[in-house]
């Protein structure tokens, strides 16, 4: 069974479910785990069965019939706010939160004015920040006040991809929910539904290069990029690539990608994540199977990276993993994409041939 559709967190929902029936809401929740999980939906429907008129405490589960739930679902509902980052921003605006400077100190303005309110029907305000991992230091310290007294008829949910990115004025305040990584085959299976792809083995391929992320393995579902990725594997498991000609072939295939900076920066990141989780399965194969028998139990070029002359050893893998890790940060940080990717690629080419 799935709670309202949403797979592969029932125990969260039996959690709330309690809750729910005891009364216990708590002002403030912080939804963490990886993107594409269904944090985002859950939050939305427990917002929705908040603010529903006729909630099944039994089912925990909103009518989907009332005035409440159809203008929860079309977002027009007066006592529902969902805030997400504007795209062009690289933070949450300090206006969303708490309104413009000539609305600040009313209390009436913004994400906190919004929870400040008396409800307008029923018995909560809810607003959801979606993308929480972009609140910088002054956006934090404006939802403080909320956070430390929540209004009695407040819920306030925050949506981040891990907590490390929070502030501890967030994480100290809020009660923290983690949602795992889906299961392998209820995801493939989700991705195959949505029409993402129609191959089982490719689904579940993509599955664990994403990490149990939809959202992730979606973007992932390009041929055009695992056409480049199986070309660059190969290179990777002779351990004799041209650097100069790698970073041509990623600079044309970034180009592909699209005319917008941040559509580079992402299939770049897509591209040095698959490198990683080369690294990864290198990795785990050295440890549970000999370098001889590792072509059989896995793909072709792992096989043959790890019967490569002299040796690779763990300590180069934990390096190469490091060094993808970095540079995946890198393309974060906005650095110069050219030089990036040179400096990446001269790395991995140092340290794979110093072996």
């Amino acid at each position: 069974m799935s709670w309202q559709g949403i797979e592969g967190h029932d125990a969260i929902a039996e959690r709330f479910r309690r809750a729910f029936a005891r009364g216990r809401i708590g002002g403030t929740y912080l939804f963490v785990g990886p993107p594409g999980v269904g944090k985002r939906t859950f939050a939305h429907k427990l917002a929705q069965l908040l603010l529903c008129e006729h909630p099944s405490k039994e089912a925990f589960a909103p009518c989907n019939a009332c005035s409440a739930c159809v203008q929860v679902i079309s977002g027009t509902h007066p006592d529902f706010l969902l805030l997400s980052k504007p795209p062009e921003k690289s933070f949450i605006p300090l206006e969303m939160l708490i309104g413009d400077r000539s609305e600040r100190g009313t209390e009436r303005a913004g994400l906190v004015g919004h929870l400040a309110l008396t409800p307008f029907s029923g018995r909560y305000r809810v607003a959801i920040i979606d993308d929480a991992d972009y609140l910088n230091v002054e956006g934090a310290n404006a939802l403080l006040k909320t956070l430390e007294e929540p209004p009695a008829t407040a819920v306030l949910i925050l949506i981040s991809n891990s907590p490390a990115k929070q502030l501890p004025t967030i994480r100290s305040r809020s009660q923290m929910i983690r949602f795992r990584p889906l299961p392998e085959e209820i995801a493939a299976r989700l991705l195959i539904e949505q029409g993402v792809v129609d191959d089982p083995a490719w689904a579940r391929e993509l599955i664990r290069c994403a990490g149990g992320s939809l959202a992730q393995a979606a973007e992932l579902a390009s041929q055009d990029l695992w056409d480049l990725a199986a070309k660059w594997r190969k290179a990777l498991s002779t351990r004799c690539f041209d650097v100069n000609d790698w970073s041509e072939e990623v600079r044309i295939y970034l180009e592909s990608a699209g005319k917008e900076a941040a559509m580079r920066r992402r299939a770049l990141q897509q591209l040095i994540g698959l490198t990683l989780e080369f690294f990864r399965q290198a990795l785990c194969t050295m440890a549970c199977h000999s370098a001889q028998t590792a072509d059989t139990s896995v793909g072709e070029d792992i096989g043959v990276f790890l019967q490569s002359t002299p040796p690779v050893t763990e300590d180069v893998l934990y390096e190469c993993l490091e060094c993808c890790l970095a540079a995946y940060q890198d393309v974060e940080r906005n650095i110069n994409q050219a030089l990036l990717i040179d400096d990446w690629l001269l790395q991995l080419w140092h340290l794979l041939n110093a072996a």
